[in-house]
């Protein structure tokens, strides 16, 4: 099996959970849109609320409502009453005057800081109410209470106990319809909870629909930012940096990698940030209802925190090795599925099929040391979840039985202990959504810094933003117009050219062409033909010498300036999906319909479209795969010549096309190349004799130059090329 792993390192996480500087520039990204992002946070904290707010209502309706949990005491005396409260001060009493009476109502649970002898004092009196209920103070409810005590604490308040009271409705001595009016005030106050409880819950669903679609809006604008910037920093990288590139790794930047950060903002870092309020509040709520039965249940804290550890350093080794083995798959699907002619072709079926089974194996191998992780982790932490309402129940359920802890209380807690698990969970699941966006982040920016041309124009300064680019791009519309017009000379003055250290591809080149020559370049495939075609594109950087065009260092010029005047026709031709018309005029609104069709007659092309269903408008595939070699080359004489480039140049074009079509391209280049500079770099001899002058180039080194003629009875390079060719 072939060894995929090499050039695969920028797939692997390599950095930090979170890098600081790295989540400022993505931060930055979201600067535009930080009003959504305001009004997110703004929200969650609402959510937050909510969410708290919840277990109070419930806890208040069955505290106050539901089960009785106050009691009274009685005192002939006020100077009594108020050494009680003064004495007793963390209880926080409600007092009543009445007929010379006065009152104490407090909550149940709050007995405990009353001594116990206090409190048989009060009961051994029978000044000691425990466990009432409150009515209304109406002589229709006095009536239908006449057979039980009855104590008026206020005008509108009377107290019974909750004993007597459930006593007399098991002995049937007062009917349903009876007991309902009874307690009409308290079935309404229910109600009110009620009603509360759900508007909390439309309030927190309002809450969330709002932030989850005000921060993934922002996320979403602000991933199209850097989308486009990166495609547009790609635009602008030199071509030696796409040599050296899989191109499938780079659409994976563009793609996933941003996709994973649109998740992370969208989905995996907002809701952490949400859990985490939810947690902090949570505790805060169950220290304030009850600190020690909050520390109780805070116990198997540790537990949890030790197994979240222990699951985020072991899951970041295998979704490590769950990366690389999925870069594998996929640069194993990418240049198979691309090869698939060559391996039916070579009956190489069964080889590839053995390979891509030993590489989706170790990718599935990988998956489910990940899924086995998983498996533990959960039921553990729903278990711990378990342990710890197990824990509620032992040691709050004894606080309820020794009157300590009402009844509403316990179901707040367990209701917050319910909801405090969720983070840990979430946190569990969207931990490789963070690792994942961190590691794209990572290679996203490792690109965006990467050097790319410059392009020399005013505005253009490199590692500028996509809106200011996309601005200077429409201003510079308008100077292309303006611009000079090669006349078409051009120099090489020693020039040496390195692709790699010990590689020197052209060596002391010196030619020069005149304005409006023709000229050709031959020699043996590797001899450095290509490469004086790039540099005078400034597609890549030379080491040594001078290139002048028009009297001007080529460095001096803009690369838009310089490429808008050299006009190529390669070898292997591009074409883009969309129309025959798209990929001719590439989008340049100046070039009208006729001129498209004028260049197309020129190339002999415009038989071809016209016999098309849809003409110019005729669909074409990716890369122009319906059309023959031949007919994508006449297209693209036709895209060079509607710009009218000052310099033509053919890039071995023709060594591909048929004797016809080459006939008709010979027809029409006689035309092109007049009043305008032109090189032809071919194979095919026949094509460039009668060029003004041809370089025979030999291992980047000029050896010969002279006319077709001049050079075959020289009897050199030429001479031997010109035989193997026609002998």
């Amino acid at each position: 099996m072939r060894n995929l792993q090499k050039g695969l390192s920028e797939d692997i996480v390599k950095g930090k959970i979170y890098d600081k500087v790295l989540f400022k520039r993505l931060v930055a990204y979201l600067k535009p849109y930080k009003r959504l992002v305001i009004i997110s946070f703004i929200l969650l904290l609402f959510i937050t609320v909510t969410n708290l707010v919840s277990p109070v209502i419930a806890q208040r309706a069955v505290d106050e409502i539901i089960v009785s949990n106050r009691n009274l005491i009685e005192f002939d005396d006020e100077y009594e009453k108020n050494e009680v409260i003064k004495k007793y001060p963390k209880i926080k009493f409600k007092d009543f005057k009445f007929n010379n009476k006065f009152y104490l109502l407090f909550p149940n649970k709050k007995i405990q800081f009353i001594e116990k002898n206090v409190v048989k004092d009060f009961i051994d009196s029978g000044r000691f109410y425990e466990k009432i209920v409150i009515l209304e103070n109406t002589e229709q409810n006095k009536n239908l209470l006449k057979s039980i005590q009855i104590k008026e604490i206020s005008d509108n308040k009377i107290i019974v106990l909750s004993s007597e009271l459930n006593n007399l409705k098991q002995s049937e001595g007062i009917s349903k319809e009876e007991l309902k009016s009874l307690r009409i005030k308290d079935i309404k106050k229910l109600r009110i909870y009620g009603l509360v409880f759900f508007i909390v819950i439309t309030l927190q669903l309002v809450f969330a629909f709002f932030q989850i679609y005000s921060i993934n809006y922002a996320s979403q604008h602000a991933m199209y930012d850097l989308r486009r910037d990166l495609f547009y920093r790609l635009e602008k990288m030199p071509l030696s940096f796409f040599d050296k590139s899989p191109v499938g790794r780079l659409v994976t930047r563009v793609t996933n990698d941003i996709g994973t950060l649109n998740e992370m903002f969208g989905n995996g870092l907002i809701q952490l940030i949400q859990e985490s309020f939810v947690l902090v509040g949570i505790m805060i709520a169950m220290l304030i209802y009850d600190y020690k039965l909050a520390l109780v249940t805070f116990s198997i804290l540790p537990f949890t925190v030790v197994l979240f550890i222990f699951f985020i350093r072991k899951s970041r080794i295998i979704y490590r090795k769950v990366r690389k083995k999925l870069a594998n798959i996929n640069a194993t699907l990418s240049e198979d599925i691309s090869g698939f002619k060559i391996i039916q072709l070579f009956n190489q079926y069964k080889r590839k099929k053995n390979e891509f089974a030993q590489i989706n194996g170790e990718y599935y191998s990988a998956a489910r040391s990940m899924l086995k992780l998983f498996a533990f982790f959960r039921p553990v932490i729903n278990s711990t979840r378990r342990i710890a309402v197990a824990v509620l129940l032992w040691y709050g359920g004894g606080q309820i039985l020794q009157d300590r802890l009402s009844l509403g209380i316990f179901i707040a807690f367990l209701w917050y202990l319910d909801r405090f698990f969720e983070p840990v969970h979430h946190l569990s699941e969207k931990f490789n959504i963070l690792q994942a966006a961190m590691a794209g982040a990572e290679r996203i920016f490792d690109l965006m810094d990467k050097p790319v041309e410059d392009y020399k124009t005013e505005e253009g300064k490199t590692g500028e933003s996509g809106f200011a680019e996309l601005r200077r791009d429409k201003k510079e519309k308008g100077k292309r117009k303006q611009e000079k017009r090669f006349k078409g000379e051009i120099e090489f003055r020693n020039v040496c050219l390195r692709y790699n250290e010990n590689e020197e591809v052209l060596k002391d080149i010196s030619f020069k062409i005149k304005a409006g020559e023709k000229i050709a370049l031959v020699g043996h495939t590797g001899s450095g033909k290509t490469s004086i075609i790039s540099l005078i594109s400034g597609l890549y950087p030379f080491q040594k010498g001078k290139i002048i065009i028009d009297g001007k260092d080529i460095q001096d010029y803009s690369l838009e300036e310089l490429r808008g005047n050299i006009g190529i026709v390669q070898q292997d031709v591009f074409l883009f999906s969309g129309t025959i018309k798209d990929n001719i005029v590439l989008n340049n609104k100046t070039i009208s319909d006729e001129r498209m069709q004028q260049v197309s007659e020129y190339v002999n092309v415009n038989n071809f479209i016209e016999s098309l269903p849809e003409k110019y408008y005729e669909p074409v595939m990716e890369r122009g795969a319906t059309f023959s070699v031949g007919q994508r080359q006449l297209i693209a004489f036709a895209r060079v010549l509607a710009y009218n480039p000052a310099i033509f140049v053919l890039d071995e074009a023709t060594s591909n096309i048929d004797t016809e079509t080459e006939i008709l391209i010979q027809d029409a280049l006689k035309k092109l190349m007049e009043n305008r500079t032109s090189i032809i770099i071919a194979h095919r001899l026949s094509t460039i004799q009668n060029v003004d002058r041809i370089i025979v180039l030999h291992k980047g080194e000029i050896r010969e130059v002279g006319t077709h003629q001049e050079l075959l009875k020289k009897e050199g390079l030429y001479y031997d090329l010109y035989r193997l060719q026609y002998e």
